[in-house]
């Protein structure tokens, strides 16, 4: 016995080593990494901090792209289930509830729900965030995690924005954490009737086969902002400007707009701090705070 013991003790070393490497091999190819929420939420840069614009960018983008890659595998998740009938009754009715389906037919609710249940370009989710937060530097999200600028109209919901007109009673959300935002955001744009287009766009690619595409989507934007289709230039060219998505189509060539003059040699849209930081727009109004919560307690879907 003692003599086979080196070998029994290899044996079992191997074993143990072949155990805990197939393990984080499923950790990972399943994604799970992107999925400790407690890790990602801890870290957040004080992108003020940053001299240098490029490293300020690089900073931005590497901070924001786990949470849209979480949410985005969720949605994906969520989304199959919907397309197999894996869902509950009681599930179905909450998800339809939650982005705005009106049918008493389940196969109808399923239909619809796979037009908003579907993930989006990062590349899109990329540039409304850096726009909308001046690349992490506004006050809504150093102070409220919110990167994509979404109202709330319940007293004390969120922050006040110091140039709020008179007689509004809007205010910013404040988020517990930035995944909390990026989800939110992904709802709103996924359910709101404002941007029926941008759904229909994905669908159409979908529909082809072709990879999602941001600037495709960004034509669906235009009621994010009151500067509308300036608005969209704007995302189209933050988006190329930063090399976020290859674009074999063209899609995120510049339009010249009317009454737009020739513009310089192109540039990056402002990194500067506090670049629009008080100025949310309207159409990021969410309505979460008003949806009510689960009749059941059965666990729902995330969506």
């Amino acid at each position: 016995m003692r003599k086979h013991l080196p070998l029994l003790l290899i044996g079992g070393f191997c074993a143990l080593f072949l155990g805990a490497h197939s393990a984080v091999s499923r950790y990972l190819m399943q994604g799970d990494y992107l999925s400790d929420r407690a890790t990602m939420s801890t870290y957040k840069p004080d992108f003020t901090a940053f001299s240098s614009v490029a490293e300020r960018k690089q900073a931005f983008f590497g901070f924001m792209e786990d949470y849209v890659l979480q949410r985005n595998q969720e949605l994906r998740q969520l989304r199959q289930r919907i397309a197999a009938d894996k869902l509950s009754d009681g599930e179905l009715l909450e998800l339809a509830q939650r982005y705005r389906v009106k049918s008493d037919d389940p196969a109808e609710i399923r239909r619809r729900l796979l037009l908003k249940v579907d993930a989006l370009p990062p590349s899109l989710v990329l540039a409304q965030g850096a726009i909308e937060s001046a690349w992490g530097t506004s006050r809504f999200a150093v102070e409220g995690n919110n990167y994509f600028g979404q109202w709330c109209f319940s007293p004390g919901c969120g922050l006040v924005p110091a140039a709020r007109q008179q007689g509004k009673a809007h205010e910013v959300r404040v988020f517990d954490d930035p995944a909390a935002s990026v989800k939110s955001y992904m709802r709103n744009l996924n359910s709101h009737p404002a941007y029926v287009s941008l759904r229909q766009a994905r669908a159409e690619l979908r529909a082809q086969g072709a990879p999602l595409n941001g600037c495709y989507l960004a034509t669906g934007l235009g009621k994010y902002s009151e500067k509308g289709e300036v608005y969209i230039e704007a995302l189209k060219q933050m988006i190329r400007v930063n090399d976020l998505e290859t674009d074999p189509q063209g899609y995120c060539a510049p339009v010249m707009l009317a009454d737009e003059e020739p513009s310089a040699p192109e540039q990056s849209p402002s990194a500067a701090v506090g670049d629009n930081a008080d100025d949310p727009q309207e159409m990021a109004a969410d309505e979460s705070q008003q949806e009510s919560s689960p009749a059941s307690s059965q666990p729902v879907p995330s969506g």
